[in-house]
């Protein structure tokens, strides 16, 4: 911006007009666009964005403090790939090995684990029938010592308690089931074939430092069992009676009490760990108040997608993520763009902002954890963190008014920030502020399902600002041609108006809401 034109604003708010929908397409063209391949975390085409963010904020002159004087904050993902599964079922009376198989890639198993079973596991076997857990009717299926010991359960859609069955997992420290579904050898067979596949590719991620670091033991399994097999597990010789037995269970659940067989099972992985390089990116402005700089505002973002995937109908396969979250990455450059252009016109920010574009979002907020818990200024000093996750779509019950934004955060956390926030809005864009998700008690629990919570977690007040989902949420149709770049610049103009707010207000925002508190164990700052 020439000085002529530095000369026309007054203050570090008029420098919100600096963002138009033409920046903001140009630098999401960039980040949506297919050669990126979906920007999936520890992939090249991560690596592509992330340098893309690094050669803008140096074009824009914001400081890098990430690691050697670089815009990266690098960390390690831990991604295991399973070679093998064995599993042995023993006679707890006798020692005798009942049954050894291997599932692998060349061979299957009288046994298919569905998820977890990246630990060894071993302990005797409890039976809790159609795993039932009713309190209207007073049925529990689960009334034996769970503890140390894999759970036989009788599994039937609509019947069997699945979720109170993982919670059981978790807060009695079982081992893992071992799921009977119906008695159709086949199906069996034909799962487990379909699984072999799976054997050495890598799985799901996680931080590397928490894995060192991790003491609480080992995660349980979900393992499907040969109907046959099942059956000889409970004493019973056939199918058929495998089936009566079934069908006994199922009408007269309050006849069944829960009861320890005589087995023991020895679940033993074969697993290769792959050590998996990215980074997030840190730009930061400091702010021109000599009392006031030490203290941060994080303006936040996450710029990892999920890659390549299915093709869809068309035959296209790569997931740009242009809203997810292609679009809060752009917000945050044309944020960062539009205040350092303040700070060079002198009306900069009193506090510092620091802007931090995570990855491995969608892998469990990773990134964003790694920050939290590794920040490069601390958490003391950290005043807000404004996320943002998908904000450039309208949901389908705004097709008829577009100009609004969900807020969640804000109040449920701090009165402060909310009324921050509700200022920033009548400032300029003055679009309906949304609190349909902004509940605790929100079955969806947006609260903590994105980079915000690893904020709100530590007692940083935070709001979140998100369009809502939509037809195109993880598929190959999100690109760019589907921005609604009018919603997004409005919402952009918003967080560059809170942005200043909080970075020039007097007062900083609590953590005041008593429910938040005593939901999160978070203490009031």
């Amino acid at each position: 911006m020439n000085g002529s034109k530095s000369a026309q604003y007054g203050d570090i708010y008029s420098f919100a007009d600096e963002i138009t929908i033409d920046g903001l397409y140009n630098d999401l063209a960039v980040l949506a666009h297919d050669s990126l391949e979906g920007r999936e975390t520890g992939t090249i085409g991560e690596q592509k964005a992330a340098n893309f963010l690094s050669k803008r904020y140096n074009e824009m002159g914001l400081k890098p403090v990430g690691d050697d004087n670089s815009y990266f904050q690098h960390y390690e993902l831990v991604q295991p790939a399973i070679d093998e599964i064995s599993y042995t079922l023993t006679n707890s009376e006798n020692g005798e090995v009942i049954e050894r198989s291997v599932h692998s890639k060349n061979e299957y198993a009288e046994f298919v684990t569905i998820f977890g079973g990246n630990d060894p596991l071993e302990g005797s076997v409890v039976f809790v029938g159609a795993g039932i857990n009713d309190e209207e009717t007073g049925v529990n299926h689960f009334s034996a010592d769970l503890s140390d010991k894999w759970v036989l359960v009788f599994y039937e859609e609509g019947i069997t308690n699945m979720r109170y069955l993982q919670s059981v997992l978790s807060r009695e420290g079982a081992l893992g089931t071992i799921i009977i579904v119906g008695t159709d050898v086949e199906d069996f067979e034909q799962e487990a074939r379909s699984r072999m596949s799976g054997f050495g590719q890598g799985r799901g991620l996680s931080l590397r430092y928490l894995d060192n670091n991790n003491n609480s033991g080992n995660a349980p399994a979900f393992n499907r069992v040969h109907p046959l097999l099942g059956a000889k597990m409970l004493g019973l010789q056939s199918l058929e009676a495998l089936e009566q037995m079934q069908e006994r269970i199922f009408s007269q659940p309050d006849s069944f009490e829960a009861y320890d067989l005589n087995y023991e099972l020895e679940h033993r992985p074969l697993i290769d760990e792959n050590i998996v390089q990215t980074q997030n990116v840190v730009a930061f402005l400091e702010g021109s108040d000599p009392a006031m700089k030490h203290e941060v505002v994080v303006l936040s973002s996450h710029y990892d997608h999920v890659g390549i995937g299915s093709p869809d109908s068309t035959g296209d396969n790569i997931y740009n993520g242009a809203d997810d979250d292609g679009s809060g990455t752009t917000a945050s450059l044309q944020t960062a763009q539009a205040m350092m252009k303040a700070k060079n016109a002198g009306v900069g920010p009193k506090r510092s902002v620091l802007f931090l574009n995570v990855s491995g979002e969608e892998k469990g907020l990773l990134g964003s954890r790694y920050y939290s818990d590794h920040p490069i200024y601390s958490i003391q000093n950290t005043v807000a963190n404004i996320n943002m996750d998908m904000i450039g779509r309208v949901d389908p019950e705004h097709v008829e008014d577009s100009s609004y934004v969900y807020i969640i955060g804000g109040e449920i956390i701090s009165s402060g920030l909310d009324s921050l926030t509700r200022v920033a809005n009548e400032m300029g864009p003055n679009i309906s502020l949304s609190k349909r998700y902004n509940d605790l008690e929100d079955p969806n629990q947006f609260y903590r399902r994105s980079d915000h919570w690893n904020f709100g977690r530590l007692g940083v007040p935070f709001v979140f600002f998100f369009n809502g989902t939509h037809e195109d949420y993880h598929r190959p149709q999100d690109h760019i041609e589907k921005i609604t770049f009018g919603p997004l610049l409005q919402r952009t103009h918003l967080v560059y108006n809170l942005t200043a707010l909080l970075a020039n207000s007097p007062d900083r925002p609590v953590v005041d809401n008593q429910e938040f508190i005593e939901k999160t164990q978070v203490q009031p700052r």
